[in-house]
């Protein structure tokens, strides 16, 4: 029995050894002689910080190397009989690096020194890993907006001050952040890289990005780390007080506010905190042991008070009060002027359609008095829709109050033993106007959370060659979102045209909480030249969410539908485009308060009670990560290093353990055609999660075969004369490194297969408001109908049931692979660094990588626009539309109709031979015709989006004598979606870098990327649903990735000035050196492209509108002359990224045309609406948004009293210059040809303005 227990903690050890998160570093090197390698010398290295000293032998190569060293300054001593002592000062051993030594000791009397400042190491001979580490001083001193390290991660090679922690083209989820060790991370949404344990410069000791081939010790889903480390205490009393401090009487106004007359937003924000490190006293332990050990135990402690009260700058928009009686305005086809009332009729030409209930007496009471008495009368932005609306900019409250305590202890037991414990605490509470705000100061939504993390570590020497470190840790974080008390409780409106804005709230409570429990323990073997390193981790992550969306009733306002008529062009006099008849319907939908669709949310409650109309919706997830890693650094020669290594990372499925989603029943299927196929079936059916992966809760089956192969070479070459001396330098000087590894992702492992199987509908339901048993309402909302909850069935649950309880015959049937992989990474790159003088480097690198197996989620079943020979009536139709509308434009030159204003019934139909290019159309689409609502799509185009609405709409379509049954593969789904392995990304860049470590009072750091990031997955959503505009054409999607920036700069320095004591200038003390000496100028410098851009028409035109949003437009100019327009230009008081000579006078690029080529309205149009049945022919993504330029600066005055005391002042400006710059993002609506303010930059859509920051700090 006691074997099985031993065997079996033995076991459990060492398979707790994965995925280990490096907090301390190491030293290596070889000492040689006047004729050689030396072994036996003896090599001591001793911490400056606490004065502990260790001890080793060189070997028979005269190598040598400690393992498992915290972070600090060292001083290293050798010594050999008949050779003077070599002693290096101020060695910096960073966290998850390697310092390469390599002492040549002179001959001589041993007591006789040569003295040596090593200095932090600029040229990494030991390893292929691309890694930084940020000194404290560059932490402490460099201007950082906002006081987070984190910000630090943009400074490096390989990443983008504009494009969040986009590492070497990867998603944001692939990067594992760390805090001694601990991953400290949002691990339900790892997406934007959230680290909630918001650490701040004071309780960071040191911080380490790792861009590329990390050594096998890291992992834990990531393939770039950030390492934070608490700061430790020393054999002497350290600390500071201090606050910082910025405020508006110093900062600028943003842009936005200054065009529009808008005050600067109020700001104040202090940070007040203070630190304290040294000694503690520790008990003895045991006979003959003192009662005090007064250098064995240290401590750090540090607490701070974030207090932010400012303003932020909010658009919002109006409709202008002359049209909230119903009155439009519109110019007709002839060019006149014209004013109707879309309520009353007055005006036009004909009796308006009558709602379910009659006629419109007026404005609805509801709209008149949830929306219209609490809307602003009057705006101060560019007018839009028309005329019809007015964006209102002001400041809105966005306070956030954060209080965050830090501690470490740190015991040595004895020589060989050593001990730390790290304690944080988080409490923080956010105004987040971000997510929801109206018209008043105060935003809609809250948030507080507070964060707790505690690891405790066993540092260990056992021996003369095994080093080990094993830790435990817990955290947990619980983030909630509050809703507004003035959320309505009765229902919300939903669907406001226009884009105005609501002023009431409908974020509804959501939040949830996370635990983290963690053992980890990591092991180093030194034998002859050979290092290695094995170790691992064990982490069980609790997940538990809830949320309300939906609770309360959501009524969507509508404009028309297949139940309902909008308006028809002839009622108004002269003729009206299309996009005004759009709004003409809409501003009269709205006014009278006409409801097309309601919803509300019931979610399953337990068996007991299925699921409760109006509940809350509760979710928990469990999940562990184990692996296992080995690695072998092999000193092949004093100047050649070989590491070779493996790890094993399992991530145990996802698991949801009170089992409360249904996915589709895969019937045993595990590949992807045999998924598909079932996945497809009509007949199928929706079992309990648990079915497919066999295990009850889980979302899929293990995933075993996680090895990760990781190799590098570091050769540091050496030539005696010629020019590759001049190249290369003596030994040391220069270093060729390659490295390659294979790494798996924690890519959204909890978001994207909680966003899959969260679709389908059965122990959920989103229960639809009924009239006539349609869910397609004509209502109005002084007359609303009711909800009933479908009858509830225990699983299985057919596709067709589910299809009926949707209501509009689109059910979801979306699946998670029973397969699902953790993403696989290749990473790779080649690179040659060079010593050149004066403490700097150089380097140039090739850095590339690529998966095939990203997490992406995908729609199977397309629309099937051919179906029934529909295209082909579809287009018969419209050109017999287009036919009629030239015959009645007597005069061409001067048209009255156009293809946007639509036709008739029986134009539409056509009839052969009564004008030229008319034909009749089959009997598919006869019947639906009828139906002004459905003439409407075909006037547009949208093939793609009419059978949608067809399908949904079944009943009525049906009865028009139209079958919709071959529109979809599964006729009993409308999307049917899977998440699996199917994304693929490719990067290449060339990197290159200047950094000089901090000597003589300068240091500086600056690189340049030039890179092009290529990906099927183009978005970096939570959900990994990135659907495809043609399954059947999938290269379409392949694109420049949205976080792609193809030049990046970054820029840091910090500068000690030559004046005052101990400089070159001025070298006195006193007066002189209080005034002239102690000054300092820091500066970090961003600059890079914009993001990509597309040029987009995202109607349905061949697939549904929901799976267009990334389909480009038509162009009669080729790309490069688009190219040539881009740029920022400035017309009639608003500010656009293309020459306003490419948009029509209504706004958009298209004027409303919808065919392919211009018409008389806008004679001047290069960009076109793609046709029926078709994809745009432009390029994606083949523009890039608007450069960006940042300057952020600051001085320091230091003034020194005493040796002890040090006061220091400081100013601190983020962007220094006050530029504009301009953002515009991918896959955004600013150049959809259709938007009427195409290619117009919101004046809010800019970086922050020039804000101040003072400091007082108290230092000794």
């Amino acid at each position: 029995m006691k074997r099985i227990v031993f065997s079996t903690l033995v076991l459990f050890a060492f398979a707790a050894i994965a995925i280990a998160q490096s907090t301390v570093g190491s030293i290596q090197g070889t000492v040689s002689g006047p004729d050689g390698l030396l072994p036996g010398a003896t090599v001591t290295i001793t911490d400056t910080q606490t004065g502990r000293v260790l001890t080793t032998t060189s070997n028979s190569s005269g190598g040598f190397k400690f393992e498992q060293l915290p972070f600090g300054v060292y001083t290293v001593k050798v010594t050999q009989d008949g050779f003077k002592a070599y002693v290096a000062n101020n060695v910096k051993i960073n966290a998850n690096q390697q310092y390469t030594l390599n002492p040549k000791l002179e001959l001589g009397d041993v007591t006789a020194e040569v003295t040596v400042q090593a200095g932090a190491e600029i040229v990494n001979s030991s390893t292929a890993e691309l890694s930084t580490t940020v000194s404290p001083k560059q932490v402490l001193d460099l201007p950082i907006n906002g006081r987070n390290p984190l910000s630090l991660i943009n400074l490096q090679a390989g990443a983008n001050s504009t494009a969040g922690n986009h590492i070497n083209g990867q998603r944001t989820s692939s990067v594992n952040f760390t805090r001694d060790g601990i991953n400290v991370q949002d691990n339900f949404i790892r997406t934007g890289g959230f680290v909630q344990d918001r650490p701040t410069v004071d309780d960071t000791g040191e911080f380490a990005v790792v861009t590329q081939n990390a050594g096998a010790e890291l992992g834990n889903g990531g393939s770039a780390q950030v390492l934070l480390v608490t700061p430790r205490g020393g054999n002497e009393f350290h600390g500071a007080a201090y606050i910082y401090n910025r405020n508006s009487e110093f900062a600028a106004n943003e842009f936005g506010n200054n065009a529009s007359g808008v005050d600067k937003p109020f700001l104040n924000r202090n940070q007040i905190g203070g630190k304290l490190s040294g000694p503690m006293p520790l008990p003895g332990i045991g006979e003959g042991t003192p009662y005090l050990f007064k250098d064995k135990g240290f401590f750090f402690v540090n607490y701070e008070r974030f207090l932010l009260r400012q303003t932020n700058s909010a658009n919002t928009r109006i409709l202008l009060p002359q049209f909230r009686d119903g009155t439009f305005n519109y110019t007709d086809a002839g060019g006149t002027a014209r004013t109707v009332n879309v309520l009353t009729g007055a005006g036009m030409t004909g009796a308006i359609p009558a709602f379910a209930n009659g006629p419109i007496a007026g404005v609805d009471n509801t709209i008149q008095n949830r929306i219209l008495a609490a809307m602003p009368t009057t705006g101060n932005g560019s007018i839009l829709n028309g005329g019809l609306t007015q964006d209102l900019l002001f400041n809105v409250r966005d306070n956030t109050t954060r209080d965050t305590f830090t501690t470490r202890i740190d015991a040595e037991i004895n020589d060989k033993h050593s001990i730390y414990g790290t304690f944080r605490y988080v409490d923080n509470v956010d105004n987040r106007p971000d997510v929801e705000f109206g018209f008043e100061p105060e935003p809609f939504v809250n948030v507080t959370s507070t964060t707790r993390f505690f690891v405790g570590a066993w540092r260990s020497i056992i021996g003369s060659s095994i080093t080990n470190e094993f830790r435990v840790a817990y955290n947990d974080s619980n983030p909630f979102f509050a809703e507004s008390p003035n959320f309505p409780q009765d229902f919300v409106i939903g669907g406001l045209p226009f884009g105005i804005t609501d002023p009431l709230p409908s974020f509804q409570d959501q939040g949830r909480v996370t635990n983290q429990y963690t053992i980890q323990n990591n092991a180093s073997y030194s034998t002859g030249n050979h290092t290695m390193r094995f170790g691992g981790e064990y982490i069980k992550q609790v997940i538990d969410t809830q949320t309300n969306f939906n609770r309360v009733p959501i009524y969507t306002i509508s404009a028309g539908n297949t139940r309902f008529d909008s308006l028809d062009s002839g009622l108004f006099p002269g003729g009206i485009g299309g996009t005004d008849l759009g709004r003409a319907s809409a501003l009269r939908g709205f006014l009278a308060g006409f409801i097309g669709g309601g919803t509300v949310a019931a979610q399953y409650q337990g068996p007991a009670l299925g699921p409760v109309l109006g509940s809350t919706n509760q979710e928990n997830f469990r999940y562990s990560t184990t692996g296992l890693y080995f690695s072998d650094q092999w000193r092949v020669k004093p100047n050649l290093t070989l590491t070779l290594g493996a790890r094993w990372d399992y991530w145990s499925p996802l698991n949801n353990p009170d089992q409360v989603y249904l996915e589709p029943d895969l019937e045993g299927a595990t590949d992807f055609e045999t998924i598909r196929t079932n996945m497809l079936d009509p007949t199928g059916q929706y079992a309990i999660i648990g079915t497919n992966s066999g295990k009850p809760g889980d979302f899929y089956k293990p995933d075993y075969d996680n090895i990760g192969p990781n190799i590098g070479i570091a050769w540091s070459p050496s030539f005696d004369s010629g020019p590759l001396r001049w190249l290369f330098g003596e030994q040391g000087r220069s270093t060729i490194r390659g490295g390659f590894r294979i790494g798996y992702i924690n890519d959204e492992f909890v978001r994207g297969s909680d966003n899959a199987l969260g679709g389908n509908q059965g122990l959920d339901f989103t229960v639809r408001a009924l009239q006539g048993g349609s869910p397609t309402l004509n209502a109005r909302l002084d007359n609303l109908p009711g909800f009933v909850l479908p009858p509830f069935q225990q699983p299985p649950i057919s596709f067709a049931t589910g299809n009926a309880n949707n209501g509009f015959f689109f059910n979801t049937v979306f699946a998670v692979d029973p397969k699902l992989e953790m993403q696989q990474n290749y990473q790779y790159n080649f690179g040659y660094q060079r010593e050149i003088g004066f403490d700097t480097a150089i380097e140039v690198r090739y850095v590339g990588g690529h998966s095939n197996n990203m997490h992406q989620a995908f729609d199977f079943n397309q629309v099937n626009i051919d179906a029934n020979n529909f295209l082909n009536d579809f287009i018969t139709a419209r050109n017999n539309c287009l036919a009629y509308i030239a015959a009645s434009n007597a005069n061409p030159a001067n048209p009255t109709r156009y293809l946007d204003g639509r036709c008739s019934t029986n134009e539409y139909r056509g009839t052969a031979g009564a004008i030229p290019g008319v034909t009749n159309i089959a009997g598919t689409l006869v019947g639906e015709l009828n139906s002004r609502f459905l003439r409407t799509s075909t006037a547009q185009g949208v093939a793609g989006q009419a059978a949608v609405i067809w399908v949904q709409n079944r009943g009525l379509v049906n009865a028009f004598g139209f079958s919709t049954d071959q529109f979809l593969a599964n006729d009993n789904a409308g999307v049917v979606d899977l998440l699996t392995n199917s994304g693929r990304y490719r990067y290449n860049s060339l990197q290159m870098e200047i950094r000089r470590r901090f000597t003589d009072g300068l240091q500086f750091q600056a690189n340049y990327t030039f890179q092009k990031t290529l990906t099927d997955s183009g978005s970096d959503n939570q959900s990994r649903f990135n659907p495809f505009l043609d399954f059947a054409n999938q290269a379409l999607e392949y694109q420049r990735a949205d976080y792609d920036r193809t030049h990046t700069v970054n820029i840091n320095a910090n500068y000690e000035l030559p004046f005052g004591k101990g400089k070159p200038f001025l070298n006195q003390g006193g007066i002189v050196d209080k005034i002239f000496g102690g000054f300092q100028l820091t500066s970090i410098i961003a600059i890079s492209s914009g993001a990509p851009i597309s040029i987009k028409d995202i109607n349905g035109t061949l697939n549904r509108t929901g799976r267009s949003n990334r389909q480009t437009a038509n162009s009669s100019l080729s790309e490069s002359q688009i190219k040539d327009l881009t740029g920022i230009f400035f017309d009639n008081g608003n500010i656009y990224y293309i020459d306003p000579s490419v948009i029509g006078p209504s706004g958009s690029a298209t004027n409303g045309n919808v065919t392919g080529t211009p018409d008389d309205r806008f004679p001047g149009q290069v960009f076109f609406r793609v046709q029926p049945g078709e994809t745009g022919t432009l390029q994606r993504a083949f523009l890039n948004g608007p450069w960006y330029y940042n300057v952020d600066a600051g001085i320091i005055k230091n003034i020194s009293f005493g040796e002890r005391f040090r006061v220091q002042l400081r100013a601190e400006a983020f962007n220094l210059l006050n530029k504009t710059n301009f953002f515009i993002g991918e896959n955004t609506g600013t150049f959809d040809v259709d938007i009427s303010t195409f290619g117009r930059i919101n004046p809010t859509s800019t970086f922050s303005p020039r804000i101040m920051q003072f400091a007082f700090r108290l230092e000794f």
